[in-house]
Formats: structure tokens, sequence, C-alpha cells
């Protein structure tokens, strides 16, 4: 691939919204955490389900940190809310679709002798699953999700287990996401990262956190990589 993309030697691909398309309810899956927190004891209205996974259980965890819970009581406590968000998403993903020109711009990118990764907050049974039924593991040289790794992204921990498996430097790769949580720790850690507009966020909400593209589409990436990069 040298010549072909400049210095990228791997691209990092989040997984829904960008791959592939959940059936996910994501706002009753926060909506049923957030009421199993309150009814252990967190005050309620603190967290909406606009917030984050992330955001919702780190501060959970402050919380009862602050009310003087031991770290086995909360480890144990978060544990059972993650289990409510796996139930829902390893259901979700027997019913997963390829997302539009997926396979074609992963066959694209891998011709050109680029390493692929999947970086995602899914858990690894509904990553897994949901990439065998669509047919596309093999083209992954590495998996990671939130639960492979000590602090899964947005903390940038994540993105740097990524980079370690996949052996290339943070100036040889690229990162494909759909949401701040894959823009922030490429700003961390000085990765560029292309944005788009398939997932959860618009255009316009996405320019808030300054990816360095946007496209509509991901048929868009073999040619931005080939010109940009």
């Amino acid at each position: 691939m040298e010549g072909a993309s400049g210095l990228i030697k791997g691209v990092i691909f989040d997984l829904d919204g960008v791959l592939l398309k959940f059936n996910l309810d994501s706002k009753k899956i926060k909506e049923e955490i957030i009421r199993f927190f309150v009814e252990s004891g967190l005050e309620e209205g603190l967290f909406t389900p606009r917030d984050s996974f992330s955001s919702i259980k780190e501060g959970a965890r402050r919380y009862f940190e602050e009310k003087g819970k031991g770290d086995k009581w909360i480890d144990d406590l978060l544990k059972k809310g993650e289990m409510i968000a796996v139930r829902y998403e390893v259901e979700a993903a027997k019913t997963t679709d390829l997302l539009p020109g997926v396979r074609e711009v992963l066959k694209t990118l891998k011709a050109k002798g680029m390493k692929l990764a999947v970086f995602t907050y899914n858990n690894s049974e509904a990553a897994s699953t949901a990439l065998e039924r669509t047919g596309i593991i093999d083209f992954f040289d590495v998996v990671l999700a939130r639960d492979n790794v000590p602090k899964p992204k947005p903390n940038p921990e994540h993105l740097k287990v990524v980079l370690q498996a996949l052996g290339v430097n943070p100036d040889e790769a690229v990162v494909v996401g759909d949401s701040e949580m894959d823009i922030k720790p490429c700003k961390a850690l000085g990765v560029r990262v292309v944005s788009v507009t398939t997932g959860i966020r618009t255009e316009e909400e996405l320019r808030k956190y300054d990816p360095d593209f946007i496209i509509r589409e991901l048929k868009e990436l073999p040619n931005l990589i080939e010109s940009r990069f």
C-alpha cells in the first residue's frame, strides 16, 4: 500500500452507524439502566437518556463513591447495569444489517494492503454475532469491544490498545466513526478521524467536535484516503 495512501497503514471503524445498523433502542436501554441505578440509591434526575452510556456509568460511580460505598459494591452494581445493555445488544445483533457499500469499501481497503480494525462500545458478544452474521468478520485483523479493554471509549486507552494490537502508530491510522465517542480519543492521541453521517449525529452536530473530515456515505472513504492522507 505504500504510495497509495501516504502513511496510512490501518483503518479503525466504529461499528453501529458506520458499518452496521443495529436495531437497538438506546433510549429504552438507558432508561432501564438509569432506573436500576436510582432503585439502588442514585439520586433521581442526575442523568437522562440523552447522556452517553459511559457518562451515566462513570457518573454513577462517582456518586456512589461520594456516598461512601465500597469499590466492590460499586463494581458489582455497574456490572449489573452493564448486563442490562448486553442483553439488549446481543438480541439486536441477531437482526443487524450492513449499511450501504460497506463490503465494497472493506474489499477496496484490504486490496490496498491496509490493516482493518473494529473499535466499538458494543459488547464483544454482540459485536462478534453481528460481524459474523453479516459476513464481514474476516476482513478485520482486530476487533475490540468495550469489555475487551479496561477503559472503553471515549477514554483514549481503548484506541491506544487497538493501535497496539494492529501494530500501527497514531500517525499511520485513521478512525472512522459517527459520534464524539470516536472523535475525542483521536484528538487525545493525534489520530486522524473521519466522521460519517450515517449514524447518530448530524453533520452539524459532528462539526462541533472538529473531525478532520466528514463524509455522508462510507463509499467516499477510499477516495478520501487516497487523495487527502
